[in-house]
């Protein structure tokens, strides 16, 4: 995978599982662009927070 922003090949990738959804947090280590991605693409910070938030 190459950083769309620098196209470096230095990505840190974590994997995590949020209500069910495998998401994926890509940065990168050169140019420090952070984005997050589930199986259906990218997902903006406010939808992570929204897929982790416990509804009480």
């Amino acid at each position: 995978m190459k950083c769309p922003n620098c196209e470096t090949r230095e990505m840190v990738v974590i994997q995590m599982v949020v209500s069910g959804e495998l998401l994926g947090l890509h940065s990168c280590s050169f140019c420090d662009l952070r984005w997050w991605e589930t199986r259906e693409g990218i997902l903006s910070l406010a939808g992570v927070l929204d897929l982790a938030s416990v509804e009480r």
